[in-house]
């Protein structure tokens, strides 16, 4: 099986070319993306299978980080991935931003994961005894971090480490009770032009 596994929600947006084999083992391969992703996907795509010694036609899944995240990111990267998924004819699953971070990171145990949401706030999810769960409302960084110094777990912050999601997601795109069919994309907040529009409605 070899997914090719797409983040463009992240800080730190990338390709990820995933492959297993028949005894088991799993080789990646990986091509970071500038942060204006959307022009580079498909260069950085071509460059990431020839490398590989392999053709689009050869993937078997795409798989993408479905949020949350950047909006223009989560827009362009899932746009790209359900065009190259039809295009080929093969599956398209859709891998939460959280979910990827607690594959990629799957230390400590108790931990909370932290996305920057704009505006001085974050987007958290809590993992506890091995459950993930996420508040579904950007809430304010210092908030979040205070909530963590008094529950004693770690904060990992995704914008101050390279996460690889990437490659967690192909990983996770892998197992066929994770990742979900392709659906719309998990924002976690509106657009600024969507709030403003809010703002100024009777």
């Amino acid at each position: 099986m070899r997914v090719l596994a797409l983040d463009t929600a992240s800080p730190f947006p990338a390709l990820a070319l995933v492959e297993a084999s028949g005894t088991g083992e799993t080789r990646e391969r990986i091509r970071p993306l500038p942060q204006a992703a959307a022009e580079a996907i498909a260069p950085r795509l071509a460059e990431l299978l020839h490398d590989a010694g392999t053709s689009a036609g050869s993937l078997t899944c795409v798989t993408v980080l479905s949020g949350p995240g950047s909006f223009t990111g989560l827009r362009a990267g899932l746009a790209f991935a359900r065009g190259l998924a039809r295009a080929l004819g093969v599956p398209l699953r859709l891998v939460g931003t959280f979910r990827a971070a607690s594959n990629a990171f799957p230390e400590p145990a108790e931990a909370d994961f932290l996305l920057d949401a704009g505006r001085g706030d974050v987007h958290r999810a809590r993992r506890r005894r091995g459950s993930l769960s996420e508040d579904p409302a950007p809430l304010p960084a210092a908030e979040a971090r205070d909530a963590c110094r008094a529950e004693g777990v770690a904060a990992i912050d995704l914008g101050a480490t390279a996460g690889a999601l990437a490659s967690a997601a192909g990983r996770l795109a892998l197992r066929p009770e994770e990742g979900s069919p392709a659906a719309d994309p998990a924002y976690g907040r509106k657009s600024a032009a969507e709030e403003k529009m809010d703002g100024v409605r009777p």
